[in-house]
């Protein structure tokens, strides 16, 4: 019974830090990518841009371009965006930039892609 009860009480603390752990891992570039994966598009009016990263100094280290109507999870992507750039935000405190102000670029659609100059 002894055996029982430990087995059981193990297994529920492990799921318990496996779901905590998930939500708690840190995101990379890679994985909003993976997220945004080839943003094909059929007119401008679907290429969205967003800002990731943050500079010591203010101000995002760059931007993205997503297409509206490839990504099938926008709140998931977004989500993701804001978690990296709150990761940011807390290694730019301690950390060092150029400062340069980087405008927020106009996305273009070229070939049915959406990109970024």
């Amino acid at each position: 019974m002894k055996l029982f009860v430990a087995l059981t009480a193990t297994l529920f603390l492990a799921g318990c830090s496996s779901a905590q752990s998930a939500s708690d891992e840190p995101v990379t570039m890679a994985d909003i990518k993976s997220l945004i994966g080839t943003p094909t598009a059929q007119s401008i009016e679907s290429c969205k841009v967003l800002p990731v990263g943050k500079k010591a100094c203010g101000g995002p280290e760059g931007y993205v371009v997503y297409s509206s109507e490839t990504v099938t999870d926008e709140r998931a992507l977004l989500d993701a965006i804001h978690r990296y750039n709150e990761k940011a935000k807390e290694e730019a405190k301690t950390g060092y930039s150029t400062c340069e102000h980087i405008p927020e670029p106009e996305p273009q659609l070229k070939g049915g892609v959406c990109w970024i100059p």
